[in-house]
C-alpha cells in the first residue's frame, strides 16, 4: 500500500512539474508574441504588384520608402525589463544576452529590415543609401519576376501620434513638400486639423521600362504608449498608394492620418484613418495614380 501511495505521489509530482514547465514556456512565448502591447509598436507592410510573370534581363531593383524621421534618422529600440518568469524562460532556452536585453521584437533597423530573403521571387531586401536618403531595396537576379509582399513589426523609441512629422516619429521617408496643415486643440495636446500629405519616392530599375503599371501599396501603422489615459491612446497610419509606369526615382504622394482616441466611447475601435481617406478611395476608384508630375497611366 505504501509503495502504491508513493508511486501515486511521484506521478502527481512529476505531472505538476511538467505543467509548471509548460506554463513557463507558454508564458515566455506569449509574452514575446504579444509585442503589440509594447509602447510604440509599429507595423510596416509592402505590396508591389504587377511584377508577377514579367520577364526581364539582368538584376531587378525595387526601392520603397522606409520608416524614419523626416530627417532620415532611424529609431533606437528602448530597453525592456523582464520579470522572474521571463528570466527563467530565457535561462531554460539559453536565449542570447543580446536578445534578453531587447527581446526578439525590439530590434534595430538593420536587424528588422536588412539582409532578409524572400523565397517567393527570390528577393533579397536591404537598407540602401541613395541620393534621396535611406530607402528599403528589394533585389533579385531572377528572369521571371514575382510580386513583392513584405511585412515587419518593430518597436520604436517613441511615437508622437499628435505631431509625428515634426517630433521625430517614424514616417515613410524620404519626405518632401509637406502640405500646410494647421493644428486643433485636443485635451492637453494638439492634433492635425486635416490629414497631411507630402511627396516621397519609389524606385524601379531600368529593366522594367516599357511595361505595364506597377502598383505600390505601402502601409505604416504606429501606436503610442497603451498605458497613457484612454483619451490620449491612439495611432497614426501613413500610406503610399501609387501606380507607376516609369523607371528610376519616381516621385509619389503620401498621406498621414491620426486616430485618437483609438477606442471610442462605446468601446469600439475607431475605424477612421488613412485607409478611409479620399486619397485611398481615389486610388481604389482609379481616379489617380498618385504619381507627382508623372506620366503613369490610369488603369481601367
Amino acid at each position: 500500500m505504501k509503495i502504491r501511495n508513493f508511486l501515486l505521489i511521484s506521478i502527481i509530482f512529476i505531472f505538476l512539474i511538467v505543467v509548471i514547465l509548460i506554463g513557463i514556456i507558454n508564458y515566455g512565448i506569449n509574452k514575446e508574441a504579444y509585442y503589440e502591447s509594447e509602447p510604440y509598436h509599429c507595423y510596416y507592410s509592402i505590396s508591389v504588384t504587377g511584377l508577377s510573370n514579367k520577364e526581364v534581363n539582368g538584376t531587378t531593383m525595387i526601392m520603397t520608402p522606409i520608416p524614419a524621421s523626416k530627417e532620415g534618422k532611424f529609431f533606437t529600440p528602448h530597453k525592456r525589463k523582464h520579470d522572474f518568469m521571463q528570466w527563467l524562460y530565457y535561462e531554460l532556452h539559453q536565449v542570447p544576452e543580446k536578445d534578453r536585453e531587447y527581446g526578439p521584437h525590439l530590434r534595430n533597423m538593420t536587424e528588422t529590415f536588412d539582409s532578409r530573403y524572400m523565397a517567393q521571387g527570390k528577393w533579397v531586401n536591404f537598407i540602401a543609401e541613395t541620393e534621396k536618403g535611406p530607402m528599403l531595396c528589394f533585389r533579385t537576379n531572377e528572369t521571371w519576376l514575382e510580386d513583392i509582399n513584405f511585412g515587419a513589426s518593430f518597436v520604436a523609441d517613441h511615437s508622437d501620434i499628435f505631431d509625428p512629422i515634426n517630433n521625430g516619429s517614424s514616417i515613410l521617408f524620404p519626405i518632401e513638400n509637406i502640405s500646410n496643415t494647421s493644428s486643433v486643440p485636443y485635451g492637453d495636446y494638439t492634433k492635425y486639423a486635416t490629414n497631411p500629405t507630402y511627396d516621397t519616392y519609389v524606385y524601379l530599375s531600368n529593366n522594367l521600362k516599357g511595361g505595364e503599371n506597377i502598383s505600390f501599396e505601402l502601409f505604416l501603422e504606429a501606436l503610442n504608449d497603451p498605458t497613457v489615459p484612454e483619451k490620449y491612446f491612439g495611432q497614426y497610419n501613413n500610406i503610399v498608394f501609387a501606380r507607376v509606369n516609369d523607371t528610376g526615382f519616381v516621385k509619389v504622394q503620401a498621406i498621414l492620418a491620426q486616430t485618437v482616441p483609438y477606442v471610442n466611447s462605446t468601446g469600439e475601435i475607431n475605424s477612421s484613418g488613412a485607409l478611409d481617406s479620399q486619397y485611398a478611395h481615389d486610388y481604389w476608384d482609379n481616379k489617380t495614380s498618385h504619381v507627382v508630375n508623372g506620366t503613369s497611366r490610369r488603369t481601367g
